[in-house]
């Protein structure tokens, strides 16, 4: 997001539309029944990377031409679907290579390398970019950064492919002829629907909101709206309005085809039963429930820390120097995810999930307290090294908690792989949604606001563990 922030974009419009190029992790659970079904894991795996790299390699070049925003967005996009699938081929090598008490020890080690990629991206690719964009433009020194970032990637690729083993339970799913055709077609139609329906939903929630901002409560100012009155749910009222009526028609019209069609191809087939399967199994209310809100607040500090620390003190932010939010993000905040992930995993693994849930879950959400107070406080730089310290350290510890309810729900049943893309998605979705949330929160109530809406969300989330089944079996 710090590029788009160096390139001139509005708030409002990198969490919006960086929430869109994430949407694919929510549609993980579309592409888990085509990984299960199709092919091995391990090949899933090798192909997608070698996408991803070669879009990765696009990006920088895209930064230099006219329309920036958009084409590297698209290109973003298309890694972040080839990762999607990339990610569900992941989970299920990991679930059939080790076993539950393996899967456990090693929940910690697997997030925080998970992190660690994100804060190599957020921080010292960050860091990076502010020492070259003294002595040249942003948009040249991001696009430097992000080649040289493509180009470990690629590098680590290369060294994965000839490292990843072979254990033999990933092996080739049994397939009548042209199935496989018929499974991608069938992921065609729900990942299409999850796409069209979710445009529908944003252009519902945005009309919804500006009907209740500039008709139902035109006079209300404070605290509740911005002083001109009404929220800002669009640049410009009229335009906006008619922007989202158009999507919501297109989109929706959309929505019903793609159901039509994946209705018609997936009933009675082996990818409807691993549908149906995760969604008919015991106590699935509390599941669904959990991954909906557990992460849904800290996901919200996890989108805009990084543009607090960048804004400007008029604006509500720190008002810190690039290369000083590279630092925070990728040095500081590598050692907290680290160490925080290393003993999270090894707690769950030695006393069980039912002991070590609730230290691992208040953990995870107690520092959006200090980033609340950062926000009302505005410390200085040195402070703020110890807060994302913390905050980093707090995300990997309980991270581990929340893999290991993931892979234990995984394998309640039958089609481990595509069980677990389903409970990694419909948690991803609702991280996309908090993304959403968080950019319109904060242009209308600032960061304090945001940041206190974020701390309120973690309690329906942590309520949620009330009811989860914690098989130890």
């Amino acid at each position: 997001m710090i590029v788009y922030k160096d390139l001139g974009v509005a708030n409002e419009s990198i969490t919006r539309w960086t929430s869109v190029v994430a949407l694919p992790w929510s549609l993980q659970m579309f592409f888990g029944p085509l990984v299960e079904l199709s092919g091995t894991r391990r090949r899933w795996v090798v192909r997608t990377q070698l996408v991803i790299a070669v879009a990765l390699v696009l990006i920088p070049f895209l930064l230099r031409l006219p329309y920036a925003f958009e084409l590297s967005l698209g290109a973003f996009l298309v890694a972040a679907t080839f990762s999607t699938i990339c990610n569900a081929a992941q989970d299920g090598f990991y679930l059939l290579a080790l076993n539950k008490t393996d899967q456990a020890g090693y929940a910690g080690i697997q997030g925080t390398f998970y992190r660690l990629g994100t804060l190599f991206a957020k921080g010292l690719l960050v860091f990076v970019a502010g020492k070259l964009a003294h002595t040249m433009a942003p948009e040249a020194a991001w696009s430097v950064v992000l080649l040289g970032g493509a180009v470990v990637y690629g590098g680590l690729y290369f060294l994965e492919r000839r490292q990843i083993p072979h254990p033999p339970e990933d092996a080739l799913a049994t397939e009548e002829p042209g199935e496989v055709r018929s499974n991608v077609l069938r992921t065609f139609a729900v990942v299409g629907l999850g796409v069209s329906g979710y445009f529908t939903g944003n252009a519902l929630v945005r009309l919804s909101a500006n009907l209740l901002a500039t008709e139902v409560f035109p006079s209300m100012t404070g605290w509740l709206l911005k002083p001109e009155g009404r929220l800002i749910v669009f640049p410009v009222p009229g335009p906006g309005v008619a922007a989202e009526i158009v999507q919501l028609v297109f989109a929706g019209a959309l929505a019903v085809t793609f159901f039509a069609l994946a209705r018609r191809t997936i009933r009675g087939t082996a990818m409807g039963q691993t549908f149906g399967s995760f969604f008919q199994q015991p106590r699935v209310v509390s599941i669904l429930a959990f991954l909906m809100f557990y992460r849904f607040g800290e996901a919200m500090i996890m989108k805009m820390s990084p543009l607090f620390l960048k804004d400007a003190p008029n604006a509500g932010g720190l008002g810190l120097a690039t290369e000083q939010v590279g630092t925070i993000k990728g040095v500081v905040g590598v050692f907290g995810i680290v160490l925080g992930g290393i003993l999270g995993g090894l707690l769950v693994s030695r006393a069980g999930l039912r002991r070590s849930i609730w230290p691992l879950a208040i953990c995870m959400h107690l520092p959006g307290l200090l980033y609340l107070w950062a926000s009302h406080a505005l410390p200085p730089v040195r402070v703020m090294y110890a807060v994302d310290f913390v905050e980093q350290f707090g995300y990997g510890f309980g991270y581990a908690g929340y893999t290991v309810i993931l892979q234990r729900i995984a394998q309640r049943g039958n089609f481990r792989t595509a069980h677990y893309a389903l409970g990694v998605g419909v948690g991803a979705l609702f991280i996309t949604v908090a993304g959403v949330l968080s950019g319109v929160l904060q242009s209308n109530f600032g960061y304090t606001g945001l940041f206190a809406a974020a701390v309120g969300l973690a309690i329906p989330g942590l309520a949620t563990l009330l009811f989860l089944p914690l098989d130890e079996a």
